[in-house]
């Protein structure tokens, strides 16, 4: 009967220790930046260290294009989606990065990498080596006074122009 007595006191005393204990999310949700590292081709200035922003080019869809490094967009990766929470203001909805790939089999699209409100590309994730997305890499490549992003598929050759980058997470605080 004391060895009851004592077990239940022992369980009552870890479930009052538990309950105070804080939880800690297993969201697989990140906050972050990306930033340019150039693995190839470059262009001037140099795409080092820049980060992916946008520039809103229609109502709630953008172009991702580079900005000197701290000035980043901050974007989300959420399982297989990554985006903005917020569009253009805290009142805005949350838009996702599209990726239309497209070209021949080994001359890329000049597709821009975009944001919409309402729709993302599943399949695109932020690892440890960077952003990902179908086996494929990045192009930074100059267009109407911006460097905007592209995607070339894998065998595809990177486009006259344009830059070749891996796109590195720095994360932060939410």
């Amino acid at each position: 009967m004391v060895m009851q007595i004592l077990l239940r006191a022992t369980m009552l005393a870890t479930a009052a220790t538990a309950a105070s204990i804080p939880f800690r999310s297993t969201s697989t949700t990140s906050a972050l930046r990306l930033s340019a590292n150039v693995t190839g081709l470059d262009i001037s200035p140099s795409l080092q260290g820049q980060e992916l922003t946008y520039v809103s080019n229609a109502d709630c869809q953008a172009d991702i294009v580079f900005a000197p490094a701290g000035q980043g967009a901050t974007f989300y990766a959420t399982g297989q989606t990554v985006g903005v929470t917020h569009f253009s203001d805290d009142s805005s909805p949350g838009a996702g990065m599209v990726i239309t790939p497209g070209g021949t089999a080994t001359v890329p699209s000049a597709n821009v990498v975009g944001l919409r409100c309402g729709a993302s590309t599943t399949g695109v994730s932020v690892t440890p080596s960077g952003l990902q997305y179908d086996g494929g890499a990045w192009m930074a490549c100059p267009r109407d006074g911006a460097v905007v992003l592209s995607f070339k598929q894998a065998g595809q050759r990177t486009l006259a122009s344009c830059g070749d980058v891996q796109l590195l997470p720095i994360y932060q605080e939410v």
